[in-house]
């Protein structure tokens, strides 16, 4: 099955509970004809689901499966120019705040107060500030996006297809995490909830993995102090077009479940241009709808390679 092209059909958002619900009840029954035990662990606000023993592997291969609302500004993931990021970052903000100047300058006008008497000023400071939450709602609670395709059903698709792969070898585990578009809650309840697993497994998280051929790879500081930094980003091969590209998790910008965890890695496919650097568009929006099945192969069959020589070599 062409997990990737098979999500994007019957499963395109993963929102609502039910459709939370339907997806996860999917990948049940796929872990079960693949002879997985899987199970879903609910905390009464998360519903992670879990294939094989996390307390028994080594290696987690996990991913987000919920979908993000459309964003009132396009998501830009500008992975290795933090100069970028952050000027992205602070100027979001900015922009809201000058929609909500200019807005209320424009009301204060239509009501024809001035701008120097109480009346006027109380009216340009409640325009002002209903308008820039009212954008700041829409920033956090916009409405569903539709397509989701790269974000996260890219990811989703390769664990389900990893945990296929690898169903023999029990020192490797997956877990499809909940609620990372609200702020990686459901990694952060498992790493909360199981803290023997977060102490000693390798977390290799994937994040909009679906569009670029450029791979970049993010272990952090944990991470390198084992084989894990050399192992995984040797496990990437230079072919078929694609490159992968291995940096200290430190010096990029990648925030997705791998930070809930001590020892982890990032996973995620960019483009690359000479002044951006690596980089990732189209996500929260209607266009999050580029995609190749190619990037699935050539990924998991990079993370099969180094699961099956790592957890080997661990014996």
């Amino acid at each position: 099955m062409d997990y990737l092209s098979y999500l994007n059909k019957n499963y395109p958002v993963r929102r609502s509970a039910d459709q939370k619900a339907a997806f996860r009840n999917f990948a049940l029954e796929e872990a079960k004809k693949a002879g997985l035990p899987a199970a879903e662990e609910n905390d009464e606000e998360h519903i992670n689901l879990v294939i094989g023993s996390p307390e028994s592997a080594e290696v987690l291969f996990t991913a987000h499966y919920d979908t993000p609302r459309r964003a009132l500004i396009p998501n830009l993931m500008l992975v290795t120019n933090k100069v970028l990021h952050w000027l992205y970052v602070i100027g979001i903000p900015l922009i809201m705040v000058a929609i909500a100047l200019g807005c209320a300058f424009l009301i204060l006008k239509w009501t024809g107060y001035e701008s120097g008497g109480r009346v006027g000023r109380l009216i340009w400071f409640v325009s002002y500030v209903v308008i820039y939450f009212g954008l700041f709602f829409l920033l956090l609670y916009g409405p569903t996006n539709r397509n989701n395709f790269n974000d996260n059903t890219s990811g989703t698709a390769a664990v389900l297809e990893l945990a296929r792969r690898l169903q023999g070898d029990k020192k490797v585990a997956f877990i499809l995490f909940d609620d990372e578009e609200k702020g990686k809650k459901g990694s952060k309840a498992y790493a909360k909830a199981h803290p023997d697993v977060n102490e000693t497994a390798l977390v290799i998280n994937m994040d909009c993995v679906g569009n670029g051929k450029h791979f970049v790879v993010a272990p952090n500081k944990e991470a390198r102090k084992t084989d894990l930094g050399d192992a995984l980003g040797g496990a990437f091969e230079n072919k078929d077009g694609y490159e992968a590209h291995v940096f200290p998790a430190e010096k990029i910008s990648m925030n997705s479940d791998q930070k809930s965890f001590r020892r982890s890695a990032g996973v995620c496919a960019t483009a690359k241009t000479k002044f951006v650097g690596y980089w990732t568009g189209r996500i929260h929006t209607k266009y999050d709808t580029v995609v190749s099945e190619d990037n699935i192969r050539y990924l998991c069959g990079a993370l099969e390679g180094f699961a099956r020589n790592y957890t080997q070599n661990k014996e």
